[in-house]
């Protein structure tokens, strides 16, 4: 059988220097707030890459699928792909689709060529002319070697944020979540995965709910005392998740090399190093974690 290995990271407003159209991303251009100009953006590329290489040299497989959330565009997901510090993990075909997000944020996927190919891709949209938010994407791949392998149907998740509070965003984020769901119904493979950042903890209720009709979150295993993937308020918290149904087992870890922490002077132990700090470009990578979503049956 085909082990699917899956590294899910937010990447933190990986966004180009230029402006898009109706989009709120003007902060990210030479002349906003950040003072995002070229060499700013090359550095966040070049330190989005090393992440990646670093989160790769962390796991014992080949990783198939490099799932993403917060990029903007094609264009930022080509240089990322051709960049020497994940090259040679590739070669990386590019899937995404734009979404109406009202930042421009989207997710996407970099598909390793050497081991698996893409059977179909497309967007699962739930936006509505009053809330513009990202779609989920929904890839179904097969290994690249065997011609009887079973396909993998996954979605790449980032549902909406707590931005306006908890409470008032959790109808958005049920929702998102409940037309992915709607979406996998209609899909005939044996193996469904759902990946990405849930913006919230696995107590929540609706996700507790799709636990109660048949999905399964995986067990995660963390390094040392880093039990999340993003830090609130000096908490941990794991809000980068995983569901899946169907013949396979998935199990699940959260990466947390040296590379990608700092200490936490306010808060105690450790955080995720971001990439920006206030309108400050800090050099860091992104303030989520990346997780390794693997399958157990191989």
């Amino acid at each position: 059988g085909f082990a699917q290995h899956i590294l899910f990271y937010n990447v933190e407003n990986l966004f180009d220097t230029l402006h898009d159209r109706g989009k709120n991303d003007l902060d990210f251009t030479p002349t906003g707030a950040y003072g995002y100009g070229s060499p700013t953006y090359f550095l966040k590329i070049r330190q989005t890459a090393r992440a990646l290489r670093s989160a790769m040299n962390t796991t014992d497989h080949t990783i198939d699928i490099i799932a993403v959330a917060e990029v903007e565009n094609r264009s930022v997901l080509l240089d990322l792909a051709k960049h020497k510090a994940i090259k040679n993990f590739g070669p990386w075909q590019i899937v995404h689709f734009d979404s109406p997000d009202h930042r421009g944020i989207d997710c996407a996927a970099l598909i390793n060529l050497s081991t698996s190919r893409v059977i179909r891709s497309e967007p699962i949209t739930y936006s509505s002319p009053h809330y513009k938010t990202r779609d989920a994407l929904l890839l179904v791949t097969r290994s690249a070697s065997q011609k009887d392998s079973i396909d993998l149907t996954s979605v790449v998740v980032h549902l909406p944020s707590k931005r306006g509070g908890a409470l008032k965003s959790e109808p958005f984020r049920k929702m998102a979540l409940s037309a992915v769901m709607a979406e996998m119904d209609c899909d005939s493979a044996q193996n469904q995965l759902i990946i990405g950042d849930f913006n919230d903890l696995s107590t929540a209720d609706y996700f507790q709910n799709s636990i109660d009709s048949g999905w399964t979150a995986p067990s995660f295993s963390s390094p040392g005392n880093i039990n999340g993937t993003y830090k609130f308020q000096g908490r941990w918290q794991h809000i980068d998740l995983a569901l899946y149904r169907g013949k396979r087992t998935f199990s699940g870890r959260i990466i947390g090399p040296p590379l990608l922490l700092e200490t936490d002077t306010k808060w105690g132990g450790y955080k995720p190093k971001r990439a920006f700090l206030g309108t400050f470009y800090t050099y860091g990578y992104s303030d989520h974690l990346p997780v390794y979503i693997f399958n157990v049956n191989d």
